[in-house]
C-alpha cells in the first residue's frame, strides 16, 4: 500500500509540473536558414561546409547565408570561396620506402561567383557556356598560356615552351588573358583556370581556379588581376578586371592552410620516425 500511495504522488506531481509547463507562454521558435539547417550541426547528422567564405552584404541576406562572413570590402565579384581538396581519388605513396604511407594529392581552390549583369568579364568569343575541364587536353582551343620547360634551361638552348588554356581575351586585342595574385613576392603569382560556368544560376557567373596553397596569410587582402602577360618576361601588360578579398576573409583562409600545414608535418615526421636508422639521409 506504502509503494502504491507513493507512486500515485509521483504522478501527481509529474502531471502538475506538465500543466504548469502548458500555462507558461512557450517562446517562438527560431527559424533556421537553409545554411543553417544542411550545414549546422543542429543535433542530427550534417554536411560540413568545408569553404571560407567571404560576400557581399546582399546575397548574406538572399541565400540565408551567416552574416558574419559578409564584407562590404568585397570587390569585383558578389562571393568567394576557398577550400582545400583532393585532388581525385589517388594518392601518393611509397614515402620513407614504405608503399602503405600514403599522402593525398591537396589542392588550394578558389571558387568566385559574379553578377553577370554589372561584372562583366572579358570572355573568349566562342567559348562554352561551361568547361569542368579547363586546363585539360579538350576539343575547345582557349588559347594559351607560356611555360618554361626546365629541362631546356641551359646555356645553349632557348627555353621549350608549352601552353596552357585560358577562356578570356583582350577584346581590344584578342590577346589572352590570365588571372594573377597582385603583389606575390615569389614566381608569377598566375591562378591556374580550372573551371567556369558562365550562366550557373540566374544572373551569376562562376570561375573555379587553382589558387595554390602557398602565400596565405595575405595579411592586407588579396587582390587579383585578369591581364594580359608578356609571355617572355611574364610581366603585367594590361589589366582588365580586378578582385578585392579583404584581410579578414584571407586570415581565416590561412589558418585553414596553417592547420593542414601542420598535419601534413606530422605526417612526415611519423614517416621520418619510422624510417631505419640506417635508410635516413
Amino acid at each position: 500500500m506504502r509503494n502504491l500511495t507513493q507512486y500515485v504522488l509521483v504522478v501527481l506531481s509529474a502531471l502538475s509540473a506538465v500543466e504548469a509547463f502548458a500555462q507558461t507562454p512557450a517562446e517562438p521558435a527560431k527559424k533556421m536558414s537553409r545554411y543553417e539547417r544542411e550545414h549546422g550541426g543542429n543535433g542530427g547528422v550534417f554536411r560540413r561546409d568545408p569553404n571560407i567564405w567571404v560576400y557581399t552584404t546582399a546575397v548574406a541576406r538572399d541565400t540565408g547565408m551567416p552574416m558574419e562572413w559578409a564584407s562590404d570590402e568585397l570587390k569585383g565579384v558578389v562571393a568567394a570561396a576557398f577550400r582545400r581538396e583532393p585532388e581525385g581519388a589517388e594518392q601518393d605513396c611509397g614515402w620513407g620506402g614504405n608503399k602503405n604511407a600514403c599522402s593525398p594529392v591537396m589542392n588550394c581552390v578558389l571558387e568566385l561567383y559574379f553578377d553577370r549583369t554589372v561584372q562583366k568579364l572579358p570572355w573568349r568569343d566562342g567559348s562554352p557556356v561551361v568547361d569542368f575541364n579547363v586546363d585539360r587536353a579538350t576539343s575547345v582551343d582557349h588559347g594559351g598560356f607560356i611555360g618554361i620547360d626546365r629541362l631546356t634551361r641551359v646555356p645553349s638552348r632557348k627555353p621549350n615552351i608549352f601552353f596552357s588554356r585560358t577562356p578570356f581575351t583582350d577584346p581590344e586585342t584578342g590577346k589572352d588573358l590570365f588571372w594573377k595574385s597582385a603583389g606575390t613576392p615569389h614566381g608569377t603569382g598566375r591562378l591556374q583556370t580550372m573551371a567556369y560556368d558562365r550562366e550557373i544560376h540566374g544572373r551569376y557567373s562562376y570561375l573555379k581556379l587553382d589558387h595554390g596553397c602557398g602565400g596565405h596569410p595575405f595579411v592586407k587582402g588579396q587582390t587579383l588581376e585578369l591581364s594580359v602577360i608578356d609571355k617572355m618576361t611574364l610581366k603585367v601588360e594590361k589589366v582588365l578586371y580586378e578582385i578585392y578579398l579583404p584581410a579578414a576573409w584571407s586570415s581565416r583562409a590561412g589558418e585553414v592552410v596553417k592547420q593542414d600545414r601542420e598535419q601534413e608535418h606530422n605526417f612526415y615526421k611519423g614517416v621520418w620516425e619510422g624510417m631505419p636508422k640506417g635508410d635516413k639521409p
